[in-house]
């Protein structure tokens, strides 16, 4: 097993040899994208939710950047930043050495301009843009090898413990002959790097295949073998030193409903049994032979006989990365806390939402690590945030069922 990781913040976690820049956005803007949002260039990368959808993802990596210049659109808050009065001295006390400076961009490509603005530095990103908007230099590693690592048709270069699986072309996944080989159901996983659930499709029934058909026309994928009556869905994290060196970050029940992540189950004092951690050390090590640093968030399936398998390789921060930064802030209340994270959702502005919960907050019960705002829309506040209790699911589902019924719903609701 690895030695525990002691990072408090992204710059910690990856260690660029000089300043960087940290874009926490996905390049990819929609199913439709238009002249400059380019969905098939060097670095394409499939994914198929809406902008606001972004802009709210975008948000939960704002409060840890550290030594990172975090960049934002103008919808992201930045929690440390933007308060006045008690909340902005409630982030600043209570995370000291993690927040970092955050810069806006304008718009929906304005961070072209911002990435341009500051040549001096190295670009941190979850996946490469296409080499128009960003080139390829700017990036801290090789995008290329960002992009292969994260490729789900690939993950057998780096364990053989994958679920059975072949791949097939566009032209052949449009017919039906592999059909004899593969009876229902099975999952379908777009075969190059995607976010979201929007490039795996499970398939319990034809109308789910021909829904699959549908989304992934003109592209390649894998059909792989679906685990029936799976025990588990887990997350490890593993930072992942310029030199190779391993340490473990944190680790997690991934909730899942359908093939779309909803959150995290997180008891920090647990750590991966033997069968996992093997898994685990032959990717990071693997990757780390080829020359990749950073995170990486490997997501695993417990079969029903035990036996565990890759499904996910995730080369970069996880929606769970930021919790494991907490030990110290949780420790203060929290002899063994338990958290359920995940996005929600409140019917009004961000001092309301705050101001409403404040008891829970500074209880420790609700922690907020990211907000995103935009009073154009809905006049919503949407956070990324943990409701905490101490090892007591029964505390735990009451305190969301309580925290539901003054209207803050778990759920991004875009």
């Amino acid at each position: 097993m690895w030695p525990r990781s002691i990072a408090r913040s992204f710059s910690d976690l990856y260690v660029t040899p000089g300043p960087a820049l940290h874009l926490p956005r996905y390049p990819s803007y929609g199913p439709a994208p238009g002249p400059s949002d380019t969905g098939a260039g060097d670095f394409d990368y499939f994914y198929l939710r809406c902008p606001r959808y972004l802009s709210c993802q975008a948000s939960r990596f704002l409060l840890f950047g550290g030594a990172f210049l975090s960049l934002a659109d103008e919808a992201a808050l930045d929690l440390a930043g933007d308060w006045s009065g008690y909340w902005g001295g409630f982030y600043r006390e209570h995370f000291p050495g993690r927040y970092g400076e955050v810069l806006r961009y304008p718009g929906p490509q304005g961070f072209v301009q911002r990435v341009a603005e500051h040549p001096g530095h190295s670009v941190v990103s979850p996946h490469p843009f296409d080499s128009r908007l960003i080139p390829a230099e700017r990036y801290y590693l090789d995008p290329n090898l960002v992009a292969r690592l994260n490729d789900k048709g690939r993950m057998h270069e780096l364990t053989d413990r994958v679920p059975r699986a072949e791949p097939l072309s566009p032209a052949a996944f449009a017919q039906d002959h592999w059909r004899e080989r593969w009876p229902l159901p099975f999952v379908i996983k777009i075969t190059r790097p995607s976010g979201g659930g929007d490039g795996v499709a499970l398939c319990h029934h034809e109308a789910d295949l021909s829904a699959a058909r549908t989304r992934f026309a003109g592209h390649a994928v894998k059909v792989q073998a679906y685990l029936a009556e799976a025990r588990a869905n887990i997350n490890v994290q593993i930072q992942v030193a310029p030199n190779g060196d391993l340490a473990f970050i944190g680790a997690s029940q991934q909730r899942v409903e359908g093939s779309g992540y909803r959150g995290n189950q997180i008891d920090p004092h647990w750590v991966p049994p033997e069968p996992v951690a093997l898994i685990c050390d032959q990717v990071a090590g693997r990757a780390a032979a080829l020359g990749w640093h950073g995170v990486c968030g490997l997501d695993l399936i417990e079969d029903a006989d035990g036996q565990f398998w890759l499904i996910d390789p995730n080369f970069r921060l996880n929606g769970s990365t930021p919790f494991f930064l907490l030990g110290d802030y949780l420790a203060t209340r929290h002899r063994h806390p338990i958290l359920s994270t995940g996005y929600f959702c409140y019917p009004g502005p961000p001092a309301e939402l705050f101001e409403r919960f404040h008891p829970e907050i500074d209880r420790r019960e609700l922690l907020p690590i990211g907000a995103h705002y935009d009073p154009r829309e809905d006049g919503s506040t949407r956070i990324y945030a943990a409701v905490i209790s101490d090892d007591d699911p029964q505390a735990q589902a009451g305190l969301l069922a309580a925290l539901a019924a003054r209207h803050l719903i778990s759920g991004i609701h875009l």
